[in-house]
């Protein structure tokens, strides 16, 4: 798999660790004490994309929904964005195939 494939791919991942926290914090938004969670996230393996470094906790209970939402709305530019790399590469692998064959 190219390098570009894997970093999309290990974004993805990533991705959806921070969606699930975020999903998790908008279920819990009235429940009491409840402190929400974020996906940290650092440099993969080698410098090369992107892998979660860590769960954290917030330090005082409650949710912010408006944060919550922004964070959903940049998950889904960052989804889409790798998916679209993911997609872009494999057409190109299939047109470069075809005119191999």
């Amino acid at each position: 798999m190219s390098d570009g494939i894997s970093a999309s791919v290990q974004a993805l991942g990533a991705l959806d660790v921070s969606l699930q926290a975020t999903a998790n914090n908008i279920a819990n938004v009235s429940t009491e004490g409840f402190r929400s969670a974020r996906a940290d996230f650092s440099d993969g393996p080698g410098g090369q994309g992107v892998q979660v470094a860590s769960i954290s906790r917030a330090d005082s209970s409650g949710v912010d929904l408006p944060r919550e939402m922004v964070g959903l709305m940049q998950v889904d530019q960052a989804y889409t964005a790798n998916a679209s790399m993911i997609r872009t590469a494999d057409e190109t692998t299939g047109t470069v195939l075809n005119m191999i064959a």
